[in-house]
């Protein structure tokens, strides 16, 4: 009796306590969890070529592992977040998306199934895109534009690091090296529109500095300043990318904020 009375205890709370995350969920940690489905695409796709690049490396299993789990559970918040119910037909659409995508993901790596799986992450890419302007056009608010951004830059971060190891491992087909050096450019071009921003505080454009300063390394290795083995300028990359993704973000959760107070101040 009191081990169904303690479970029943422990279900109720446990929808509370589901029931009150939603309610705390803003439209500004939707653009920023929606934003990161993008750049998830592009990331699990990075590291399911690394897999195959340096087969064993257990780096590249977890990472795998755990932005897929993620972006199965950010589609599952999305789609109970109410305030974007008139444009939950777009999320549909990212959801058929990824079913096509995660069922090549996972299967065994090899070349062909990478060839795949990099054609469908700019597939999946394009639909997480859509849906994330589709909140901010919900949201009405300058800020609104500057989460999508910051969390577009997010995605530039693992998608540079995926045309260079899709390059690399060729699977990236034809055009690798032009759209790895387009990526780099809309990186740069973007990172100098968020700096121009009058809604910065200090901390966030502190923060964009030093992202300028990454991207700036970065640039050096794909340029082939840098005399290295292929092994190493792949862990110079990957890890430059990867410190250029935690930077934007935590600046991408700093404009997410900005977005919360103007909520707040409007209630």
């Amino acid at each position: 009796m009191r081990y169904a009375f303690c479970l029943i205890f422990l279900l109720i709370w446990g929808d509370a306590l589901a029931n009150s995350e939603l309610q705390d969920f803003s439209m500004g940690d939707a653009i920023n969890i929606a934003g990161r489905q993008r750049m998830l695409s592009q990331r699990i796709t990075q590291s399911y070529i690394l897999q195959g690049i340096q087969p064993g490396t257990e780096k590249h299993q977890q990472v795998f592992e755990r932005s897929m789990n993620e972006f199965e559970r950010n589609l599952k918040q999305l789609a109970a977040f109410e305030a974007a119910a008139p444009v939950r037909s777009t999320l549909s659409l990212v959801q058929k998306e990824w079913q096509a995508f995660s069922a090549i993901a996972r299967q065994p790596v090899n070349k062909f199934t990478a060839a795949e799986l990099f054609k469908l992450s700019n597939s999946l890419l394009p639909a997480a895109h859509t849906y994330v302007m589709r909140l901010q056009a919900l949201a009405k608010h300058s800020s609104a534009e500057l989460v999508n951004v910051s969390g577009r830059q997010r995605m530039l971060s693992q998608r540079i690091a995926k045309n260079y190891v899709a390059q690399f491992w060729g699977v990236a087909g034809n055009d690798g090296t032009r759209l790895l050096y387009e990526d780099l450019a809309e990186f740069e071009q973007m990172l100098g529109f968020l700096m121009e921003s009058p809604l910065n505080t200090p901390e966030i454009t502190r923060n964009l500095l030093k992202t300028q300063g990454h991207l700036s390394y970065a640039s050096r290795g794909f340029d082939g300043e840098m005399q290295m083995s292929e092994a190493r300028q792949i862990h110079v990359v990957t890890g430059t990318t990867d410190i250029m993704l935690r930077n934007m973000n935590v600046i991408t959760g700093q404009y997410a904020q900005l977005l919360n107070a103007v909520e707040v101040a409007a209630r």
